[in-house]
Parts: C-alpha cells; structure tokens; sequence
C-alpha cells in the first residue's frame, strides 16, 4: 500500500491550522469573478443614469476642440489630467466594488489571514518532474474541464439569446432609437442575468472540489496523527522523566521547609504531617511536609536533627495526611485538635528551654 493510500484519517485541528498559518486554504478562483459578474450587473442597473451622464460628459469633453489653445507641455499635462480624473469617476465605482468583492469573498472562503509563506522561495515550484505530474494531476484535469464548460456554457448562453432575439436584431434599425436603446438594455441585461448564474453554478461546484480536494490531501496516516500526539503531549517516556524530576524538586523543597516547622504529627510509624504555626505569619497551621513510610521516616530524622517535637496522634496525623496538601492550611474542623497539640508543644519547650 503506496503512503497515500494509507492516508486514511481525517486531518486534525493542529494539521488544519497549521495549513492554514501557510497560506493553505480551501477556496475556488472562479467565486470572485462570478458575484464580480453579479455585483457588476446589479450596480449597473443602479448606477446606469450616472454611468451615462459622466460618459456623456467624457465624450463631449474628449470631442471638443479649442482650435486658439497654444500647444504647449503645460497644457497637454492639464488636458491629460482632466481627462484621467473624467474617465476616474467614471470607473470608480466599478473599481471600488470589485476590490471590495475580492477582498470579502477571499476572506469569506479562507478567513482573515496574513502569511508569508507563499512568498518564500521553494524549489518543488521549479522543479520539472513535479511541475510534469501536476500537469495530468486530478486537480488539473478538473480546472481544464471547468474551463472548456465555462466556454461552452458562455458561447451557448449568448447564442441562445441571440437566436431568440434575432428577428428583433434585424429589426433594430427601423425602430428608432429611443425603442433601440430599450431593446438593447434588456438584451444585455438577459445575456449577463444568464451568464451570472451559470457563472455561479460554476463556482459553487468548483468551490465544493476544492474543499473536497483540500480536505482529501491534509488526510493522515495513523502514525502522523500518534507523532503529531507525542508532539503536542510529549513523549511518555520523557512525560514520566519530567513528572518525576519535578516529584524530586517538590520533595527537596518540601524537605528543606521540615526545620521550619514547629511539630510533626505520626501515626506513628507509616505517616508523618510537619506543621508549621507563626503566630505573626500564618493565619492558622500549614502542612509544610507529609509522607508515608520512607518519605515519613525521612521527615522524622529531619525533625529530630533539628529538635522539633514529633507528637503521635493516629488519627489527625491520617485526616491531614489524606485531606490536605503541601502548602495548604488545615481545614477549620481539625483547628481544636491541632491546638492541643500546639499548646503541649509550647509547654514542652517552656519546661525545656524556659521559653514560651
């Protein structure tokens, strides 16, 4: 099975968005001109008196001649620039509305991006082994077929339109041109309507296989999609390194904090609590270590280096244990306990250093 075939998986959201950041969207050439086309027809309908009249003024201004002007570089610029800014407002609008279009319907189909990855340079575009398979690629046969339609369906469409109006074209020249201009107008108008929805059908179809298309050569193996996994989640085996290098950091900090504490709390030999309680600094007792059995005995060793009462109490030393975690204040409920305990603590050490 070739590695294409085996491409089975639907592409991921990571694949997706990756393609994207690339340039790489699902989006048919033929949309632009299509509502262009349309756009164009509609905005004529609308805009067709000042499209007139401004033309009207162009032509009579362009066919006006002042035969006392001197001919000099100074007027020949002034008679340019006039005659720029009367075919502008013509043309302006018209100009205006296909940018707007392109620029709507672009981002309508790909969304807003900015990207420069198509600009940089890649050899696979120059070379020929590859430029001669895209030649009788899938894609290319599809957009020669969509050409020689679009053809046929133009040249089909005029000609019909013409062949129903022909007795009428004939006739054009005996009805004046009031009626000429009329008929006319509604010819034009019937032969762009038709092109425009074929135009459209086109597109959508085209529109359709291109995402289709898209969608298809993003698709993955099942091995990209587990590499893509271990590269977003990070490799298991380097997961379970990193969890326990940042077990060992947590237990050598939680470690160095054992001196601070003011008592530790056993079951007596399974479990160990250090608390830590500062009248001026914490607002109730805070479990600055805990363990079970090595963990425990390690914390024992630690608090008798540093004389630090170790106080066996099975049940509150499991209740923390279980409950709370390091760096965490004991809950409310467990408070009278823990002040017995503290206050047995604080007469230890005035029994044994005089000091409260």
């Amino acid at each position: 099975m070739s590695e294409k075939d085996s491409k089975t998986e639907e592409a991921t959201p990571k694949r997706l968005s990756d393609a994207k950041k690339k340039g790489q969207t699902p989006k048919s050439a033929e949309l632009v001109p299509a509502i262009s086309l349309m756009a164009f027809s509609m905005l004529g309908a609308t805009l067709g008196g000042y499209v007139f009249r401004k033309g009207l003024v162009f032509l009579q201004n362009s066919l006006s001649v002042n035969y006392n002007m001197v001919i000099t570089s100074r007027n020949i610029r002034a008679i340019f620039f006039n005659k720029f800014i009367d075919s502008l407002l013509v043309v302006a609008p018209f100009a205006l509305i296909s940018m707007l279009i392109g620029i709507v319907v672009n981002i309508a189909q790909a969304g807003f991006l900015i990207t420069g990855e198509p600009l940089k340079p890649d050899l696979n575009r120059i070379n020929p082994i590859s430029g001669f398979k895209n030649l009788f690629s899938k894609k290319s046969v599809f957009t020669l077929i969509k050409n020689i339609s679009k053809l046929i369906l133009v040249f089909y469409i005029a000609y019909s339109n013409i062949t129903e109006s022909y007795k009428q074209i004939l006739n054009s020249g005996n009805i004046g041109t009031q009626k000429l201009f009329t008929f006319l107008s509604s010819l034009i108008s019937s032969l762009i309507y038709d092109i425009v929805v074929a135009m459209l059908v086109l597109a959508i179809v085209d529109f359709v296989f291109q995402k289709r298309e898209f969608k298809k050569n993003l698709r993955m193996t099942k091995q990209e999609i587990k590499e893509e996994y271990k590269q977003m989640e990070g490799d298991p085996q380097i997961k379970s390194a990193r969890r326990r290098r940042q077990m060992q950091l947590s237990a050598s900090r939680m470690m160095s904090d054992i001196p601070t504490s003011t008592v530790v709390i056993t079951n007596p030999t399974h479990i160990a609590v250090a608390l830590r309680y500062e009248l001026k600094k914490d607002k109730a007792p805070l479990v600055v270590a805990k363990g079970a059995d090595k963990t425990a005995a390690k914390i024992k060793e630690i608090a008798k280096e540093n004389k630090i009462p170790i106080i066996e109490n099975v049940a509150l030393a499991r209740t923390m244990y279980k409950d709370v975690e390091v760096g965490e204040y004991i809950p409310f409920d467990l408070y009278q306990t823990v002040a017995e305990i503290l206050a047995l603590v604080y007469k230890l050490k005035e029994k044994n250093k005089g000091k409260i």
